[in-house]
């Protein structure tokens, strides 16, 4: 009985100690600035949501599925047999466009960069940042029929 008697006593008297300052002047929503004060964030009403806007590394594959498949293409002796298992790998897991062209970078050849760029654009998780490519490619040639593939699809 009496340990049900602190127990409540204890519910009654930490959260009115909190608020007092014993531990330091706290909103229950915000954020620390420099000096240590808290600013409250607003809060969401309930059957509202705040807009989630992935970041960057959200976007695609997650990194530590990502960095497995760059090894297991790495693994691969020839262009052909990478480019055969990366286009296996994107098709059933869509990519940053970042992810695209680290992948692209993995092939020695410039024709192979280029029909895995084509096959991975249907795939690719955010196209407006397709221009990124662009820096895998060493002859204009190449970029130019990335995007007229692109523009003609």
């Amino acid at each position: 009985m009496k340990k049900l008697v602190l127990y409540f006593l204890l519910l009654l008297v930490v959260p009115a100690t909190a608020q007092s300052g014993l531990f330091g002047k706290r909103h229950h929503h915000g954020s620390p600035t420099p000096a240590g004060q808290y600013h409250p964030r607003p809060m969401i009403k309930p059957g509202h949501s705040k807009h989630h806007v992935p970041r960057h590394e959200e976007i695609g594959m997650n990194p530590r599925d990502f960095n497995e498949a760059v090894r297991i293409i790495n693994n691969e002796n020839f262009d052909e047999r990478r480019l055969a298992t990366a286009e296996r790998i994107i098709a059933a897991n869509p990519m940053s466009t970042r992810q695209i062209a680290n992948i692209c970078k993995l092939f020695n050849f410039e024709s192979n960069r280029l029909e895995f760029a084509k096959y991975a654009y249907r795939r690719c998780a955010d196209p407006n940042n397709y221009f990124l490519i662009d820096e895998v490619f060493t002859f204009d040639a190449s970029k130019k029929e990335l995007y007229n593939f692109i523009r003609n699809r």
